[in-house]
């Protein structure tokens, strides 16, 4: 593997006077231009957690550009926000549309036919699956272990922030949603039931090659990246 460099930036959100901690991750041999993966954290993950920096690498090393941010309330954006993540989880998804106006913006030179993909788990696979889902500007979306419905958290949000995080209000069941979604979960994850999976699969109308299961593995798919890389992989050949 080439030895990977990291490109620190700040994404601004005006409004709120903040700026989101952000790095694009490549090597010497990266390609001029192409396609994006914005790599999205798991909830009280951040850019250089375990298993974001695990499949930044891989991409990377794939060929790809890799963008990776820090939440609101999460990593070094934490220093400007406070850690109440639960107090500005609504804002926490809806910026990934700005962080897609500053790629297409700053960015451009090194993006490919902008072609930009989403891959996260968790926290991320739901901002995938509701925020992501609606920016047509996004070509692929690939949510590990999402969950489907924010009525089933142990925190408990009011009624008008959960219709703005659960991907069940979000999704369509589209003709295009196989080329363009790409699902998996692992059976035995404690913190999100295997049920969410097959919800977001029914809803959205995926074949089975588009929504992958694994036995076992839990919520990293241990003993399983590898192989989840590989299938992503082959998603995106026809990015």
């Amino acid at each position: 593997m080439e030895a990977i460099q990291k490109e620190d930036h700040d994404i601004p959100i005006p409004e709120d006077n903040i700026q989101l901690k952000s790095s694009i991750y490549y090597t010497s041999t990266t390609p001029s231009k192409t396609p994006f993966i914005i790599n999205m954290a798991g909830l009280l993950d951040h850019r250089e957690s375990y298993f974001v920096k695990y499949y930044t690498e891989k991409f990377v090393d794939a060929g790809y550009h890799v963008l990776a941010y820090d939440y609101r309330a999460h990593g070094e954006t934490k220093k400007q926000t406070g850690s109440r993540w639960d107090k500005m989880v609504t804002k926490i998804f809806s910026d990934i549309h700005v962080v897609i106006d500053w790629l297409l913006e700053t960015q451009k030179y090194r993006l490919l036919e902008d072609k930009i993909a989403l891959f996260g788990r968790s926290l991320g696979g739901a901002i995938i699956l509701t925020e992501g889902f609606i920016d047509e500007r996004i070509k692929k979306l690939i949510a590990l272990c999402t969950r489907y419905d924010y009525h089933t958290t142990q925190v408990k949000f009011a009624e008008e922030v959960i219709e703005k995080i659960s991907p069940k209000y979000f999704i369509k069941n589209k003709p295009e949603n196989n080329k363009r979604i790409f699902i998996a979960h692992c059976k035995d994850d404690p913190r999100i039931p295997y049920s969410n999976f097959v919800q977001i699969k029914e809803h959205l109308g995926l074949n089975d090659e588009n929504a992958i299961t694994f036995e076992t593995g839990g919520h990293s798919f241990k003993g399983h990246r590898d192989e989840l890389f590989e299938k992503v992989l082959e998603f995106l050949k026809d990015f």
